[in-house]
């Protein structure tokens, strides 16, 4: 389901002239990271806004501690196109931060907020390349639930966004405070569909390999026959899925620690070169390309020029 926004133009905004420390850039980790464990732990139920692109939908959602799957209706869905009144995605699924590099962002707070008649304290994640989008999370100190994400271009133009109009919590089960971000969910937990609705999405791949099973030379990092060895600054290869026992692997997935970037590989049958195909909804970027016999598409929410970075580093080893 690709759903295009509702465009809203924000600044970020910091008090006075606040000078960044290691200290305090941890203290916005240890935030994320608690927001995670509260948004899988936490019971709550409410309303929330989503948009991507120039589409704005709406959500009633509730959430049970403990479990993968909310119970998600959507609101504003026509009879013509709700086909199945239930969607089938998690905001405990949300893309899981992994020990998030300094190097490629930098971690702040801006101004509290009032979403949703609730207190949040905002947390930004700055990008230091073009690579990259900005990411502003809003988080509730006291439960650590996220009660507003927005993704912005340089320009600060919102290219995604969710945030809650209603929301219920129930404080008996919020997380404790965390000690550190050692706690962050692992990569190996991504879900990888273009949109956070649809990345939400569960999927059971027949089979997982992590990037431990690959074929390390010295210097190439190869999966299958793909040698993804010469990748942009700050990504690496999180996971490996492949649904069959073949050795090429259908999917490839990359991070840089704050948003993912998949790689779906499929036999062509006969090699051919045809110029790249790119779409574009949002964030979310796609790029199709044809290499050594196979068809090859990129899609990650980052700038079209990440992937095509991605793409021109990518060697076929036979």
């Amino acid at each position: 389901m690709i759903i295009k926004p509702h465009l809203m133009k924000w600044g970020i905004v910091l008090a006075g002239a606040v000078i960044m420390t290691p200290a305090f850039a941890n203290d916005a980790l240890q935030l994320l990271a608690r927001m995670q464990t509260s948004l899988r732990s936490l019971n709550y139920s409410g309303q929330l806004a989503y948009s991507q692109g120039t589409d704005l939908a709406t959500y009633r959602i509730t959430h049970q501690a403990g479990e993968e799957q909310d119970s998600v209706v959507r609101l504003d869905a026509s009879e013509s196109t709700q086909v199945d009144k239930t969607e089938s995605f998690s905001l405990s699924r949300f893309d899981p931060l992994y020990a998030a590099k300094e190097e490629n962002y930098s971690f702040d707070f801006g101004s509290d907020m009032r979403v949703a008649g609730q207190t949040c304290k905002v947390v930004v994640a700055r990008p230091k390349d073009k690579l990259r989008y900005l990411h502003r999370y809003c988080i509730n100190p006291d439960t650590g639930m996220l009660l507003k994400y927005s993704m912005m271009d340089r320009d600060q133009r919102v290219l995604e966004q969710l945030v809650f109009t209603q929301l219920s919590v129930d404080v008996d089960t919020a997380a404790s405070p965390i000690a550190d971000t050692a706690t962050m969910v692992e990569a190996a937990a991504f879900n990888t569909a273009p949109a956070p609705i649809a990345r939400m999405a569960a999927r059971e791949p027949a089979k997982v390999n992590t990037p431990d099973n690959a074929k390390l030379g010295n210097t190439k990092l190869v999966f299958g026959h793909w040698d993804v060895s010469a990748l942009p600054a700050g990504f690496k290869v999180v996971k490996v899925i492949s649904e069959t026992e073949e050795k090429a692997a259908p999917q490839i997935i990359l991070s840089d620690g704050m948003t993912s970037v998949s790689i779906f590989i499929s036999p062509n049958g006969a090699p051919k070169v045809e110029d790249n195909i790119t779409m574009a909804s949002g964030a979310t970027h796609i790029l199709s390309h044809d290499m050594a016999g196979h068809s090859l598409t990129f899609v990650g929410e980052v700038p079209l020029a990440t992937l095509q970075a991605i793409q021109k580093g990518l060697r076929y080893v036979d």
